[in-house]
């Protein structure tokens, strides 16, 4: 059984719906706390939000078998993929959450996104586009690393771009927490969150 935080009401009425995505294996830790603040944010504005945490899924990697259908859907989902699969053409934005594990996302985050190939298939072998005539989905990448080095996200953010891309997002940017390690981590950390109240809202624009 997935793990999930049902859509969430906002203060307004509105049919904006914003998912959150969280790839941590950590459901409480500090990429959690900013994927949380992202979805408050989008509250704010009136969006009904929700959270998938991948560490509570169950679903197998692609096995790059060739089986994306001529419905551009992956064969292979009748794992807790569909749940993911129901929500990506269903939402009008995607905050994808992970922390960098060796330089890159979780083994989490990476399963999912490679479960993603049929979207891929759809747009570039099939050359068909989701969103014709209307307003492209964002999508939104969350990440905190431990590590100080200033390449420590570029990685991940080259496989996040790539995903949002592959699913016809339009990719609007990221908010970012380096060196966590740091035992005075805590004002940086509030000046994350606010950034990440600020992105939600901006997703609901």
């Amino acid at each position: 059984m997935f793990g999930s935080q049902s859509f969430v009401p906002g203060g307004t009425t509105t049919v904006t719906k914003v998912l959150g995505i969280l790839g941590s294996p950590a459901l409480k830790g500090n990429t959690a706390d900013l994927l949380e603040a992202v979805l408050a944010g989008a509250r704010s504005k009136g969006a009904q939000t929700e959270r998938l945490n991948l560490a509570e899924m169950e679903f197998s990697p692609c096995l790059e078998c060739a089986g994306c259908g001529p419905d551009d859907m992956c064969i292979m989902a009748d794992d807790d993929m569909r749940e993911i699969y129901s929500r990506i053409r269903a939402v009008d934005a995607i905050a994808l959450a992970s922390p960098i594990f060796f330089m890159g996302v979780t083994a989490q985050t990476k399963a999912m996104i490679d479960r993603c190939q049929n979207y891929w298939v759809e747009r570039f072998v099939h050359k068909k586009r989701a969103y014709v005539g209307r307003r492209r989905p964002k999508g939104l990448f969350v990440s905190c690393a431990g590590s100080q080095r200033p390449i420590v996200f570029e990685p991940a953010l080259h496989i996040v771009k790539s995903f949002f891309s592959a699913i016809d997002y339009e990719y609007v940017g990221e908010v970012l927490l380096a060196n966590t390690d740091d035992p005075a981590l805590a004002p940086r950390k509030n000046v994350a969150l606010e950034k990440a109240r600020i992105e939600g809202a901006k997703l609901c624009e």
